[in-house]
């Protein structure tokens, strides 16, 4: 039955909303005279710390998103334009006694040196973060929408939420904004959602601020510390700000920098562009992945090769076309090794595997590690009803991934299905066997480049299945003349085979090998790190 709605409900209705609404004008005039920014329309602030970069090339859920080391920065944002820029002087330096680079993502140690840090009026949502998500730009934008705004109580903290329009490709999109205040009036914490990859959703960005100081008037926080999806991002120590400062001159044309456009990738596979300070990132989570700006890599929407496949045994099948997967044939089943790049890309996989074993489900899907491009594509393996099995150390990342909303993304397979994801989680090793076949997992310890790092080894063959642990050269490629990241991290995964006592003469690479699709050895493997036997 419809209900019916009274003059004196529409009233009540009406007058509740406004009552919120000046509840939430409120708070907002009380921070914004608290902190100063009244007459705020710019600032220029600076100091060290880390930034994150290689969006889903964690090291850990731990250890967070890999990060360079931020030796000095300067941001100038200006809030009546809504344009930032500046310059970070940073690296990334690699452990000087084993040649790892911590914090994952595959990248090689960089060496110092500066990056521009230029977001533009016109950048999408999530270039525009390191904007939006300051103190002075989150109270001009709740100003602004105060009559969306909804204010409530929790923990002590006054919080206050509103929508923008932000029309990315001119498609009416609406983003959620929520901040934090304390009992002072003090702006302690941002949060907002980008739609940054297919396999986490609506990706949550927290962003908080600590240790107000007074600048000339204007109260700012010295520390920044953001999160994404749950990990953690940058970490910021603010020693200088300038209240009203003036513009410096105008970055170079074609300059897109850290927070714009066209943000370099850094070298990571998969990876988005880095943020700049204080939450802003070029190229957008994922990008490439959702065909967003800024450099991308294997998580791509772009068009994959179409896959095909070459039988490497009786019921075992490399199944090719952009990044590699195996398919293994049980007696009443299948098991795939991965899911790259994206749902499409995986979704294809899935139907080439069907094809060459055919009448038999997907049960299980292997994740070697929880870098996107080897996982993009869960949510289509999941829709086909296969378990997941990952190191237990990514059961909060995939929990949490899988039961996100997804308001900023069309419905998938998974979303139609309405299936709910299942999981296995494994600590050191995992067999999976009948009587046709034997799959044996083993963890890989300390694998920087991703610590829940999985090899899966088929016995019957003498194959070991891996991703980014040994990317191979050409064919008989002498070895690096500077060897870097990537054969210290070779050389690991060669002495964790001999620990785990893995009886090999084959590697599969995730990744096609330099040259094009061949068969790759243990020997291959020995001559690329210089070892004999």
């Amino acid at each position: 039955m419809l209900k019916k709605w009274t003059t004196a409900a529409l009233m009540t209705t009406f007058l509740a909303s406004a009552a919120a609404a000046q509840d939430a004008k409120t708070v907002i005039d009380n921070a914004t005279k608290a902190l100063g920014y009244g007459q705020l329309n710019a600032i220029e602030y600076s100091g060290s710390g880390f930034e994150g970069t290689g969006m889903g090339q964690a090291q850990s859920p731990t250890a967070g998103w890999p990060k360079f080391t931020v030796k000095s920065f300067t941001r100038f944002i200006d809030y009546t334009a809504g344009t930032s820029q500046g310059t970070m002087t940073r690296s990334r330096p690699a452990d000087p006694k084993t040649g790892l680079l911590p914090g994952g993502g595959g990248l090689d140690a960089t060496p110092e040196g500066q990056a521009a840090l230029n977001v533009p009026a016109a950048g999408t949502w999530a270039q525009r973060l390191d904007v939006n998500l300051s103190p002075p730009m989150f109270l001009k934008l709740a100003a602004a929408n105060i009559a969306k705004a909804t204010v409530r109580r929790a923990n002590g903290r006054n919080i206050v939420s509103f929508d923008v329009d932000a029309k990315p490709q001119n498609v009416e999109t609406f983003y959620r904004l929520t901040g934090y205040f304390t009992n002072d009036n003090m702006l302690e914490k941002v949060e907002t959602a980008v739609d940054g990859q297919d396999l986490i959703g609506d990706m949550l960005v927290e962003q908080t601020f600590s240790g107000y100081k007074d600048f000339n008037g204007v109260k700012f926080p010295t520390r920044i510390v953001q999160t994404r999806a749950g990990l953690s991002w940058t970490d910021l120590t603010i020693t200088d700000v300038k209240p009203n400062a003036p513009a410096p001159p105008p970055p170079a044309a074609g300059a897109g920098g850290r927070g714009g456009p066209g943000g370099a990738g850094d070298g990571a596979r998969g990876a988005a562009a880095g943020a700049a300070p204080g939450g802003g990132q070029g190229g957008g989570p994922g990008a490439g992945q959702r065909g967003g700006p800024g450099a991308g890599g294997g998580g791509g929407r772009g068009a994959a090769a179409a896959p095909g496949n070459r039988k490497l045994g009786e019921g075992l099948f490399l199944i090719t076309g952009g990044y590699r997967t195996i398919a293994a044939e049980f007696k009443d089943y299948i098991v795939l090794i991965d899911a790259p790049q994206n749902q499409a890309a995986t979704s294809a996989i899935i139907a080439e595997a069907k094809r060459v074993i055919p009448n038999k489900p997907i049960r299980y899907v292997i994740t070697t590690h929880a870098h996107f491009d080897h996982v993009g594509g869960l949510r289509a393996a999941a829709a086909e009803g296969a378990t997941i099995i990952a190191h237990e150390m990514d059961k909060p990342l995939y929990e949490k991934w899988f039961s996100n909303p997804r308001t900023l993304f069309p419905p998938d397979a998974l979303s139609k299905s309405g299936k709910r994801p299942s999981f296995e989680y494994m600590g050191d090793r995992k067999t999976l066997k009948d009587d046709t076949r034997t799959i044996e997992m083993y963890h890989i310890r300390g694998a920087l480049h991703s610590e829940d790092m999985i090899v899966v080894y088929f016995p019957k063959e003498k194959i070991v299945f891996e991703a980014d642990a040994f990317n191979a050269p050409a064919a008989n490629a002498a070895p690096p003349a500077n060897p870097g990241a990537q054969i210290a991290f070779q050389r690991r995964f060669a002495s964790e085979l001999d620990r785990l006592k893995i009886d090999y003469t084959h590697i599969v690479p995730a990744h096609q090998p330099a040259g094009g699709d061949r068969d790759v050895t243990k020997e291959d493997l020995f001559r690329n790190i210089g070892r004999t036997n």
